[in-house]
């Protein structure tokens, strides 16, 4: 175990910045994870708002171009200097780790790998639950990061998680001290007031009480949109005025929108906004676990959080799993 002074911890983030992208918790005008400029920024015990998924999995992404009779792929750039992401919850770090599997198991997606393969995720551990919406504590989060820090009145305990955390923590040995503090369990653990009981909810599929739920969503997608573990995404062309150059892009998309489902000849698979409701939050914590033996949710709450009407699907499973007791 190494513990790092709190006293000379920005003076370490400095020095990271000099030759390294920079990213952390951030407060402007909502939280995010930024690059960061200015040290003093840095809230680094801030449950962003926005999930830090962008940096990996973007938005918006040109994957070829064709021009002239000819395609052309954004050349990767393996000379782009080496990001450190600083202040990483367990939940998002857990859904990095969901992301890894989608995009770089099988056939790895190579410009995700080229942004995965340059960053170091240094994490940061919750003192307690960060509101009434997190559910983490539920979800069987394990250990996923290069480093976690671990507050400790006027140091932080540093927790190498893997080759790469232990040739950083080298590169700035001299910020890094041994010491014979150690970890405690309950230093480990998260306990937050929401959790989910039931762990099996496919017996909850067709049952009344979800209505109430639908009644008041939106199908706005914000609950997706803020999700640190949703994958899902759409190829749509983009043409000139004068159809001779187009992009293939890759953009977000949202299982809770129509257009998600719909096909040629007009027909929409997940038509009904209940159908489409329920699907993410099993695709969520049963039909992904089926295929992975893990939930693709990790319990940060930005989807209860980010609701515009706080449409807690959580406490509703947890209603029907008691009337079943």
């Amino acid at each position: 175990m190494l513990k790092i002074n709190k006293s000379s911890f920005n003076d370490f983030l400095s020095d990271v910045m000099r030759y390294n992208e920079l990213v952390a918790p951030v407060k402007s005008d909502e939280s995010r994870f930024e690059t960061v400029r200015d040290i003093s920024k840095i809230q680094l015990d801030l449950h962003t708002y926005f999930p830090a998924k962008k940096f990996f999995f973007k938005k918006d992404q040109t994957l070829y171009t064709y021009e002239k009779g000819k395609f052309k792929v954004p050349e990767l750039q393996p000379e782009k200097k080496q990001r450190v992401m600083v202040g990483l919850k367990r939940c998002d770090l857990n859904s990095i780790k969901r992301q890894d599997m989608m995009f770089l198991q099988e056939i790895p997606d190579p410009y995700y790998k080229e942004e995965r393969d340059r960053t170091i995720l240094v994490g940061y551990h919750c003192t307690g639950p960060v509101d009434e919406f997190c559910f983490c504590s539920s979800m069987d989060l394990g250990d996923f990061y290069d480093l976690m820090l671990y507050d400790k009145d006027d140091a932080y305990l540093v927790e190498i998680g893997s080759e790469r955390g232990r040739a950083f923590v080298d590169r700035y040995r001299k910020y890094f001290w041994d010491t014979d503090l150690f970890l405690r369990p309950e230093d480990r653990r998260i306990d937050t007031d929401l959790k989910l009981e039931p762990r099996d909810i496919l017996p909850y599929y067709e049952r009344v009480e979800w209505k109430k739920d639908v009644d008041r969503c939106f199908s706005c997608a914000a609950c997706v949109t803020l999700c640190p573990s949703c994958f899902c995404f759409d190829m749509e062309d983009e043409v000139d005025a004068k159809l001779c150059k187009s992009d293939k892009k890759r953009n977000w998309a949202s299982c809770q929108l129509t257009c998600f489902t719909k096909v040629a000849g007009g027909h929409v698979f997940r038509e009904s906004r209940e159908n489409r409701f329920k699907h993410r939050i099993y695709h969520q914590l049963q039909y992904f676990r089926e295929t992975h033996g893990m939930n693709l949710c990790s319990g940060c709450g930005r989807c209860i959080r980010g609701c515009p009407t706080r449409i807690n699907f959580v406490q509703t499973l947890n209603d029907m799993h008691g009337q079943d007791r």
